[in-house]
């Protein structure tokens, strides 16, 4: 991973979570515009990525094409639906046998946009270590075993980006504090996990961003989204969910899986 590149993202992060740009945010008197927009930086396509939104075929409450439109709406450049392998609530209403079913509605409802549909999954273990996100992947199916270790291997075997979710999440660890274990230290060095989410739903942590500074971890912001984006990120009123911006030498889905590997990323967050 480019060190001085990952070193000025994590800046960029601070700097995006602090500082109100006029083609970023979505101001009070543009709250007709909902488009998020960043520029390109020189080498590098910026692309507006959300990697953690759920839908009906885990505990969402949305159909795949709903997280579809609101993506086109927001300007985004990829999202990866990332139901939850292990948790099936709704399984009586919507039986399922294919845990790929939700990524190919989403990207039949893609159609011929330019909208970068990713096929992932969300791990869904107690902590340690918790939940993580697998995305570039082949079959989720496969990730539907009992061995959590085996699941991160599996996910690795396929080629999956693999990063920790919410670290920080206080129904897991309860002082809302992001700490590693032995397990993620275990993952990590193993190659089984290769970003952290500093930004999830509302709230960003200092601590998760700490442990990707310290662990060479690429950062991520994301929406977790499970119900309309509209209502919980109050769009309507100029607001805006979270991004990981992702630095890419071209919008393609190869292109941006070798951005995640190799740490070019930052999160806008406020």
């Amino acid at each position: 991973m480019n060190k001085q590149f990952r070193i000025k993202g994590l800046l960029l992060t601070a700097f995006l979570c602090c500082t109100t740009f006029l083609w970023g945010q979505p101001s009070s008197d543009r709250k007709g515009d909902r488009m998020i927009e960043f520029p390109d930086i020189p080498g590098y396509r910026t692309l507006k990525c959300d990697l953690h939104t759920h839908t009906v075929f885990s505990d969402g409450s949305v159909w795949p094409s709903i997280r579809v439109q609101e993506a086109l709406k927001d300007g985004l450049d990829a999202i990866c639906i990332t139901d939850h392998i292990e948790y099936q609530p709704h399984r009586d209403d919507i039986p399922h046998p294919d845990m790929n079913r939700s990524y190919e509605l989403a990207r039949k409802s893609a159609g011929e946009s330019d909208l970068i549909v990713i096929k992932g999954a969300e791990i869904t273990r107690s902590m340690p270590p918790g939940h993580a996100n697998a995305i570039f992947l082949e079959d989720v199916n496969a990730l539907n075993q009992e061995d959590v270790t085996e699941v991160f291997r599996e996910a690795r075997r396929q080629g999956a980006f693999i990063f920790w979710n919410h670290p920080h999440w206080t129904a897991q660890r309860p002082d809302g504090i992001a700490t590693l274990t032995d397990m993620h230290r275990e993952l990590i060095s193993e190659g089984l996990l290769q970003g952290i989410e500093v930004v999830n739903e509302l709230i960003y942590s200092d601590e998760a961003l700490r442990i990707g500074l310290d662990h060479d971890l690429a950062i991520l912001g994301n929406s977790d989204i499970h119900g309309p984006v509209d209502w919980l990120f109050r769009i309507p009123e100029g607001g805006h969910r979270p991004v990981t911006l992702v630095f890419a030498t071209e919008k393609s889905p190869e292109a941006l899986k070798e951005a995640l590997f190799n740490g070019r990323t930052a999160v806008w967050f406020n």
